[in-house]
């Protein structure tokens, strides 16, 4: 309807601008409508050139209009299919985080009772317990060093006051002591030393082993993370080469191009 109505004002324009530049047929003058047509764009004061000039700004008007309802109507249809590829965007992900729970409410089940779990308690505990012997047995080492500290004192003492004249014999006790405390503290640091580096080894052996796994994890991360980006631009170059083949080119989105280096539309 509207087309019909465009053509019929085209044609009256065109009629009124032949009139006006004395083009016009004998039929076309003697013709009623064709001269009531006219007069429907002549008002008082204007001249020949002025109603053609009126005649023109009024088609151009028309125009205007028609190109703003095409592009009115091709706006809309493109918000419209934008929110339909967003709420599809939006289903997609809360399916995903979806799954995503469900799989690991699913392996966090599977992995109440592993094996592998009770083997890092029993592992953990084993160590425990080695750290609790350890101090155990530095604690009675101690204890038997000041035993026998105690006792070379006593032992010195009783034979300084048996043997109180012999004061070289003395001297050559109190060095013995010194050698004897001053062995056993070497003795006593080298065995913490070596328990320390077993520590600290079996420390950095369970670190290294942390860093191992976690790089894997994260090598299998990004792994997942890449073929899932890849995945969404393989779909969403393929939605955008059917919206280009329907609608053609989108202004803002790159130009898709079909396989066989052609770019089909509808």
């Amino acid at each position: 309807m509207s087309v019909s109505l465009s053509t019929a004002e085209e044609t009256n324009f065109e009629g009124v601008a032949a009139s006006r530049d004395g083009s016009e047929t004998p039929n076309t003058a003697s013709s009623g409508s064709s001269n009531e047509r006219i007069r429907r764009y002549k008002w008082n004061g204007l001249t020949t050139a002025e109603e053609r000039e009126t005649a023109k700004a009024l088609r151009v008007a028309r125009e205007l209009r028609k190109s703003s309802s095409i592009v009115n109507k091709y706006n809309e249809e493109r918000m419209e299919l934008k929110r339909q590829l967003e709420e599809e965007n939006e289903r997609k992900y809360k399916a995903k985080e979806l799954q995503k729970k469900e799989m690991l409410l699913k392996w966090s089940k599977k992995l109440d009772k592993s094996s592998f779990l009770i083997d890092q308690v029993a592992e953990s505990e084993r160590i425990d317990e080695e750290q609790r012997v350890k101090l155990e047995e530095e604690a009675r080492r101690a204890k038997l060093f000041e035993e026998r500290k105690q006792k070379i004192k006593t032992e010195i003492i009783l034979k300084a006051l048996a043997e109180s004249n012999d004061l070289e014999q003395l001297r050559q006790e109190k060095r013995l002591i010194q050698e004897e405390e001053k062995r056993l503290r070497i003795q006593q640091g080298l065995e913490k030393r070596g328990a320390a580096d077993k520590r600290a080894e079996k420390m950095r052996e369970m670190q290294e082993e942390r860093r191992r796994k976690n790089e894997q994890q994260f090598m299998q991360q990004r792994n997942r993370l890449a073929m899932q980006q890849a995945e969404e631009e393989r779909r969403r170059e393929a939605i955008l080469m059917k919206m280009q083949m329907k609608y053609g080119e989108i202004p803002g989105e790159p130009k898709i191009v079909a396989p066989g280096g052609r770019n089909d539309r509808m």
